[in-house]
C-alpha cells in the first residue's frame, strides 16, 4: 500500500503571517490538530500544530501572552518538516512516524503540498 492510497487531499494550509489566535481558532473550528504552512507562492515552508502552541506557551509563559495579536504562526511553526512522496510505501512511512514520534507527515511533490497522512489515517488503513 502506498501513501497516495490513504492520504488526505484538499487539506487546509495556513500562511506564516496568520495570527496565532486565528490559527488556534481555525484548528478548533475545523477539529484538526495541525496544518502545513505555505508561503504566498503556495510552497511548503513549515508545519504548525496545537503541540507547537503548547510548547511555545510552556517556553515563554512568563514573558508574553502566546495568543497576543502580534504573534503569528511563523513564531511557533516547525521549519524542519518531514515530507514523503505520494508513491512512498505506507509501511516505511508508518515506521518513520513511530521512530520520530510524528503525528502527521506532509505529502509533497517538491515543495508543492499534495496532502497529509496522520496517525489516524494509518489506523484506518490497518482497520
Amino acid at each position: 500500500m502506498r501513501v497516495q492510497d490513504v492520504m488526505q487531499k484538499g487539506i487546509i494550509s495556513v500562511s506564516p503571517e496568520l495570527a496565532l489566535k486565528d490559527f488556534e481558532e481555525l484548528l478548533t473550528g475545523e477539529d484538526i490538530s495541525g496544518a502545513p504552512v505555505t508561503g504566498s507562492d503556495g510552497k511548503l515552508v513549515g508545519v504548525a500544530s496545537k503541540t507547537d502552541i503548547v510548547r511555545a506557551l510552556a517556553e515563554d509563559a512568563s514573558q508574553r501572552d502566546i495568543l497576543a495579536p502580534e504573534l503569528s504562526v511563523e513564531d511557533i511553526m516547525t521549519t524542519d518538516v518531514i515530507t514523503v512522496a505520494p508513491d512512498a510505501e505506507l509501511r516505511a512511512v508508518a515506521r518513520m512516524m513511530i521512530d520520530g514520534n510524528l503525528h502527521r507527515v506532509i505529502v509533497t511533490d517538491g515543495d508543492d503540498v499534495l496532502g497529509i497522512v496522520t496517525t489516524f489515517d494509518l489506523l484506518s488503513a490497518v482497520y
